[in-house]
């Protein structure tokens, strides 16, 4: 019997110029808080057509910061999806404010409509999640926070590189936060950084980075402005982020063709499944190509037999999750992250399939549904 063909989810290559510049970062130091750090955080900046950035050991570490230096703490809520990844939670936690779950339009994502619903006098702040890679609908979400002067922290985890309305997403609220552990760059390791147009909001995270120790002077150790943290991340995983940042027009190019072709592939076998769909006036990154699809865990298995790697984002959302269950005012507050628990599963779309592989992942999803 012929082995099945080999379709799986990859974050990068490694080539020779990776290589040559991790020898050449070991041979130098120091070995954080040193200049391809400096320079990363300006080239993630300039790209994201904002001022300021500042890297951290993670992107969880740059909404903690956000969070921090905005002054978010106790008797504070922050109204956030459902429907996302589990640190975001647990930074709004952190800082000793109260999560407001919300739930979800049917891409995944907020909208004003939603979090309209949930809005208190103690509101303070809205993360809006750009989940997989698709820009929120922002304008309408800005407004509100303008007339009800709340601040915007955006989730960009999955959105580096992504366009609203001809504008970079993370640039858009009062600061933006990145991943890099695998996301639409990767630094081989785990890193983050936030964005922000507002100099002394980036001056007071850089602080609260390294120990409360104000930055504009030079590390000066042992004299700490704030109660801060540890949270840098190294010269080697910045060198190899700023390389993947050269990389990743090319790269979202890849996805977004990928994405095209792929839906256009499922389109002609006629499969019983939802296909993601950018929405108007958005360019998105297509970090995850994510369908809806009956009978997804036998789906899921069918293809993991014939080769194809799928993942689930997420197969759990934050109000099933034991640890908030205290958050959560049940499933039926949250109708449509309940459908997408059943039905979301995300195909291969990463920049490095050929055109072979592509055909093979529509094949293999409309053979399950003929069987």
């Amino acid at each position: 019997m012929t082995a099945p063909r080999r379709v799986e989810q990859r974050l990068t290559v490694i080539d020779d110029q990776i290589r040559n510049k991790v020898l050449e970062v070991l041979e130098q130091t120091p070995y954080y808080a040193g200049p391809e750090t400096a320079a990363f955080e300006r080239e993630v900046a300039a790209y994201c057509e904002t001022g300021c950035g500042v890297a951290a050991n993670s992107g969880t570490s740059a909404l903690l910061l956000a969070l921090m230096a905005l002054g978010v703490g106790s008797g504070d809520e922050v109204i956030l999806p459902t429907h996302t990844f589990v640190s975001v939670l647990e930074s709004v936690l952190a800082v000793g404010a109260t999560p407001v779950l919300s739930d979800v339009e049917q891409d995944g994502n907020l909208s004003r409509d939603i979090v309209e619903r949930h809005l208190s006098g103690r509101t303070r702040a809205l993360i809006p999640v750009h989940m997989y890679g698709h820009p929120v609908e922002m304008d309408p979400v800005l407004e509100l926070a303008r007339e009800r002067d709340l601040l915007v922290i955006e989730d960009a985890a999955h959105a580096l590189g992504a366009r609203y309305r001809g504008r970079r997403v993370g640039g858009l609220g009062h600061v933006g936060f990145f991943s890099f552990a695998g996301k639409s760059i990767t630094v081989c390791g785990q890193a983050g950084m936030a964005v922000t147009g507002a100099a002394e909001l980036a001056e007071t995270m850089a602080s609260l980075r390294v120990h409360g120790w104000r930055q504009r002077l030079g590390n000066v150790w042992h004299v700490a402005e704030h109660v801060g943290l540890n949270l840098r991340t190294s010269e080697l995983l910045s060198a190899i982020g700023r390389l993947n940042l050269t990389r990743l027009d090319g790269w979202t190019a890849a996805r977004t063709a990928n994405a095209t072709q792929l839906s256009a592939l499922l389109a002609e076998r006629e499969v019983p499944v939802e296909i993601p769909r950018a929405r108007d006036g958005c360019e998105p990154g297509w970090l995850h190509y994510v369908i809806r699809a009956p009978q997804r865990d036998e789906l899921k298995a069918f293809l993991a037999e014939r080769g194809v790697e799928t993942n689930i984002h997420y197969r759990l959302p934050l109000h099933r999750q034991p640890a908030f269950a205290e958050f959560s005012p049940g499933p039926q507050a949250f109708p449509v992250a309940e459908g997408l628990l059943r039905e979301i599963l995300t195909l291969p779309s990463h920049p490095w399939l050929s055109g072979d592989d592509l055909h093979y992942i529509a094949d293999m999803v409309a053979a399950f549904y003929r069987s």
